[in-house]
C-alpha cells in the first residue's frame, strides 16, 4: 500500500515537472507544434487531479487502518467476553425453590469456585455468585455464604457471635441497618427462593 502511494507521488511530481518545462520552452515552438501542446496541456490538470485524489483516498485509508484494526480487536474481545460471561452464569445456575432449609445453603458456600453461591438475608435466598470476590472462599464476607447473614448484617459482624449474644433481639439501629443491606443485595443478586422457619417479627421495624 506504502509503495502505491509512493508511485503515486511520484507521477504527480513528474506531471508537474513535464508541464513546466513545456511552458518554458514554449517560445521556441513552431504553431503546429504549439496547437498539440495546447491539447497537452488541456488534458493534463484532469489528470493530475485524478491523481492528487487517489493519492488523497490511499492517505485516507493508510491513516484508517490502525483505527480499523483496533476496532476489529475490540470486537473479537467484546465477543470472547460475553462467552465467558455466559458460560460463568451457566455453571453458577440454580434452580429455585419454595423453600430451602438452612442445612441446605451449606453445599453452596462457594467452595465450588465456579457453582452457585447462596445466602439468606431477611427470609429470602440469593445466589450471590456475582459477587464471588466478597462471598468466596478468602473474601471479606465469606463468613456469610452458605447461610442465614442476616444477624452478620445487620450487626456489620464478622465474626460469630456467641450463644448469648444469639438470644438478644436486634435493635432498632440493627434493624434499619439490615434493611439498608437487604435492598441492597435484593437490587443486585438472583433470588432463589426463601428461608424455611425465617421470623419475620425478628427483624421488622
Amino acid at each position: 500500500m506504502i509503495l502505491a502511494f509512493t508511485s503515486v507521488l511520484v507521477f504527480i511530481a513528474l506531471s508537474i515537472c513535464s508541464t513546466t518545462e513545456a511552458f518554458t520552452n514554449n517560445c521556441h515552438l513552431t504553431s503546429n507544434q504549439q496547437r498539440r501542446l495546447n491539447t497537452q496541456l488541456d488534458v493534463e490538470p484532469a489528470v493530475i487531479a485524478g491523481a492528487v485524489a487517489t493519492a488523497g483516498a490511499v492517505t485516507w485509508w493508510l491513516s484508517g487502518a490502525d483505527g480499523r484494526e483496533k476496532q476489529a480487536k475490540y470486537a473479537e474481545w467484546e465477543t470472547k467476553e460475553r462467552e465467558y460471561q455466559e458460560e460463568r452464569e451457566r455453571l453458577a445456575y440454580i434452580e429455585p425453590r419454595d423453600v430451602w432449609r438452612e442445612e441446605d445453603l451449606k453445599s453452596y458456600n462457594g467452595s465450588d469456585e465456579t457453582g452457585p453461591l447462596l445466602m439468606a438475608v431477611k427470609g429470602d435466598v440469593y445466589n450471590v455468585w456475582k459477587g464471588r470476590s466478597f462471598y468466596g472462599p478468602g473474601a471479606e464476607y465469606n463468613i456469610m455464604a452458605g447461610r442465614d447473614a442476616t444477624r452478620f448484617l445487620a450487626k456489620n459482624r464478622l465474626e460469630e457471635e456467641t450463644d448469648e449474644e444469639k438470644e438478644v433481639k436486634l435493635n432498632v439501629g440493627e434493624r434499619a441497618n439490615l434493611m439498608a443491606w437487604y435492598w441492597t443485595i435484593k437490587n443486585k443478586y438472583q433470588l432463589v427462593g426463601t428461608l424455611d422457619g425465617y421470623d419475620s417479627k425478628s427483624t421488622e421495624m
